[in-house]
């Protein structure tokens, strides 16, 4: 892999332009060509990739967490495109997309890591002398009489009587595992690098064990690594679905990125997009911007659209006259990312929200696990909901993530998401409720 994480972004046609204005959520724009920052998180995929490159196989697995708008698909599509910008016919590597809910199967995981290799070994025929595309060409022929036989045998398998519970999990691992082997010979070739989006959705199953045993540790000679991206509970849930605990240097949080790393992503916007003007009305818009988005990724994006916008509008020219008009669009964008993500938990006061906003105010360390059990019990009683429920529709929605530093302590992951918990309005009945 490169020494520098992600490339010097290019120039971008007009009608990319066009087409990322039009697009209303981070998760839709694939790759941003000013993607910038999380340095530190991409050297922890980085590193387990060039393990797998030295040979090492089994237990790469990586873990990134994050709460919605951290900007994991944004990183993940940057790992993806690093993966598919190093594959050539003399050292091939494949990009594979698995859903969470696909590895309750190891028939369709084998079936999907197949289908990847075949891809890629007809992408890369076509990109090679004759005598690499031979090669290419004969290992793809290789792996298609053990493809056809996985896939013949599919209706029969994943099917296991009921009996003891220690039983049972033997027989489902070797059962994946004879999966997995039955592939190893189109496999064994090509190093490959399996994603899983949206993480916090792995099904909790007996298969779904065997399978997430193979993927961290596969059979001897499937050179692979997985990377999951997922909420914040994500490796609680890995965990239980039987995903050995990983060493902290294989896990990576997403969080605020720095002012330099925001500056630097806005400016790489104006850069890629070639918009004109003088320099130092650039940099005021870079400076004012960067303060508007707090360095929350999916700030970034939106206060860019929204500035893009504005530029676009107006024959493509920075001007200081503009910028106003810029920031009030971004700071709409914000707001209503936030009543989205409201949204999500509307079924619980917004008197509580507002109340754990304030309390946070003079708690810049985070709330404790029982103080928030304390705060909610009056409005969770009209909701007759749990509080694990609670906590969890919170930490999905984003409104509350786990703290860096203390363990059961959380904390609103945007400092302006609290300012506008802050002055949310309450419903008068609510108040009388709280009162009582």
């Amino acid at each position: 892999m490169n020494q520098h994480p992600f490339p010097k972004p290019l120039p971008a046609e007009p009608l990319e332009l066009e087409r990322w204005l039009r697009r209303t959520d981070r998760a839709e724009v694939g790759r941003e060509p000013f993607f910038r920052g999380r340095d530190a998180e991409y050297a922890t995929f980085r590193n387990a990739v060039i393990s797998l490159k030295r040979g090492d196989i089994g237990g790469g697995t990586v873990i990134f967490l994050g709460a919605p708008g951290a900007g994991k698909t944004a990183l993940m599509g940057e790992c993806m495109e690093a993966v598919r910008l190093h594959s050539t016919p003399e050292d091939p590597w494949v990009v594979v997309s698995i859903k969470p809910e696909s590895l309750s199967s190891s028939l369709e995981v084998v079936m999907l890591l197949v289908e990847a290799v075949n891809l890629e070994s007809e992408r890369l025929s076509n990109l090679s002398s004759d005598r690499m595309a031979k090669k290419l060409k004969s290992l793809f022929n290789i792996g298609q009489k053990p493809y056809e036989e996985i896939s013949e045998r599919g209706a029969g398998l994943g099917h296991f009587s009921v009996g003891p519970k220690s039983k049972t999990d033997y027989a489902i691992k070797a059962h994946a595992q004879r999966v997995f082997q039955n592939a190893v010979e189109l496999l064994k070739d090509f190093r490959l690098v399996v994603f899983v989006d949206e993480a916090q959705n792995t099904p909790d199953s007996p298969s779904t064990r065997g399978v997430l045993d193979c993927l961290h540790d596969p059979p001897s000679k499937i050179p692979l690594v997985i990377v999951f991206f997922g909420l914040n509970d994500t490796e609680d849930k890995l965990e239980r679905c039987g995903l050995s605990r990983l060493p902290d240097e294989r896990i990576a949080n997403l969080r605020l990125l720095s002012d330099v790393e925001t500056s630097d992503a806005i400016r790489s916007m104006f850069d890629v997009y070639e918009f004109s003007g003088l320099q130092k009305d650039q940099e005021a818009w870079v400076e004012r911007l960067t303060e508007l988005s707090q360095g929350w990724p999916q700030h970034i994006n939106r206060v860019a659209v929204a500035a893009a916008r504005v530029i676009f509008d107006n024959g493509g020219k920075v001007e200081e006259s503009l910028l106003e008009k810029a920031l009030e669009d971004g700071r709409m964008r914000k707001n209503d990312y936030y009543a989205r993500r409201l949204q999500k938990c509307s079924a619980y006061s917004s008197l509580l929200f507002k109340q754990i906003a304030q309390a946070l105010k003079n708690k810049p360390d985070g709330i404790s696990r029982s103080e928030l059990f304390r705060m909610s019990q009056s409005a969770l009683s009209e909701t007759k909901s749990s509080f694990d429920e609670f906590l969890m529709d919170a930490l999905h929605a984003g409104v509350l993530t786990p703290t860096a530093q203390l363990p059961d302590h959380y904390q609103i992951p945007i400092p302006s998401f609290g300012d506008y918990l802050c002055t949310l309005p309450v419903e008068p009945h609510r108040l009388a409720v709280q009162g009582q």
